[in-house]
């Protein structure tokens, strides 16, 4: 494998040799598959917030509403945040369908001008920060599906530097043990859905300052591989590292226009692209019927699948149920066989089509 070459590319390089892409059981029939994005979509795109500002939800939510688009919100939730001074805000933001992920306790960082250094942290300390946000947020939205988190300056470790190389798997570990996903800050590209390790999310890059051309020069990489961008803001027309509200508004009103990508929250792409990974599929032993297992914790993983089914060569169109109810056929795709698109319900055991 070319190093250079990410896996995604690697397998689709491969599969150019053969007639199809197509999934195929051992009794020959094409088994369903998980779509790249949901509805086959071209790309995805979070639009992500350190810090829990108030320029977030005096401009940023606005704007997000104006387009019916949903952030991630990563709160600093400690004494003198916003997060505490505005939680009634924070928690009509999460029942509105925004996700409110963690920042930390403190937001300790390992640059030297931002106070708390984390550089004075021991792994309990640290710990603390990450165990203690974590429980504030879920306790006072009731949350149930799983939190993400975002590491304070991007930093991965802490402490001294002789214990810099030990403290980054505790780290990697505290975080595992409390949030389904974690974004980096430090690293820049676009997610390759193949390849993510959920604990070490790129973004694309630093936005302050830059108007919206430059976020769409940004996100370019992302819509021509077919992949996931993470744009990190932090002000909103004020406060520290600001973009101005007209640079969100056209980015946001560009991405309502664009519905051939999928603007979602940090934590439901992840989920999509996990649940995607780990769906199985299996003929069913009689027709066009398929077994399903959905491996990950359900009340976590959440999400529908949109599956791609290449038809029977002889067949113009069917219908699909899940679980004995019907599905809705969404979608067609053309790519030298006829396609059909379906929305599977997570969970479904039996998926079953038939000719129409």
């Amino acid at each position: 494998m070319n190093p250079s070459m990410s896996r995604r590319q690697f397998l689709e390089t491969a599969g150019a040799v053969t007639l199809s892409s197509r999934a195929v059981s051992a009794h020959g029939i094409d088994l369903p598959r998980p779509a790249r994005w949901p509805q086959d979509k071209l790309a995805a795109i979070s639009l992500t917030f350190d810090d829990a500002m108030r320029t977030q939800l005096d401009n940023a939510v606005p704007i997000l509403n104006r387009y019916g688009l949903k952030g991630t919100f990563f709160a600093i939730t400690g004494p003198g945040s916003s997060w505490l001074k505005r939680i009634g805000d924070w928690q009509r933001l999460a029942a509105e369908g925004n996700e409110i992920g963690s920042h930390t306790v403190n937001h300790p960082c390992m640059l030297k001008d931002i106070e708390i250094h984390s550089q004075n942290y021991t792994p309990e300390m640290m710990l603390k920060e990450i165990r203690d946000s974590s429980q504030d947020i879920a306790a006072r939205l009731g949350a149930q599906r799983g939190l993400t988190f975002a590491y304070p300056c991007g930093d991965m470790t802490f402490g001294p530097p002789a214990e810099q190389v030990r403290n980054q798997a505790h780290y990697l570990d505290y975080v595992a043990d409390y949030y389904i996903a974690a974004r980096g800050y430090n690293s820049w590209a676009p997610v390759v859905a193949e390849d993510l390790n959920p604990l070490t999310v790129p973004v694309l890059g630093w936005t302050f300052g830059k108007d919206f051309s430059s976020l769409l020069t940004t996100m370019e990489p992302v819509r021509r591989g077919g992949h996931w961008g993470v744009f990190v803001f932090h002000g909103i027309g004020g406060q520290w590292l600001s973009i101005t509200t007209q640079t969100l508004d056209e980015l946001a009103s560009y991405l309502k226009e664009h519905s051939e990508i999928w603007t979602a929250t940090f934590g439901d792409v992840v989920r999509y692209i996990q649940e995607s990974k780990a769906l199985g599929v299996q003929t069913g032993g009689s027709g066009f019927q398929f077994l399903l297992t959905w491996p990950l914790d359900a009340r976590i993983y959440d999400l529908p699948l949109t599956l791609k089914w290449t038809l029977p060569s002889s067949w113009k169109s069917c219908s699909a149920e899940a679980d004995g109810r019907p599905l809705a056929i969404s979608a067609t795709a053309k790519s030298g066989f006829e396609a059909v698109l379906v929305d599977v319900p997570p969970q479904t055991k039996r998926l079953l089509f038939r000719e129409k």
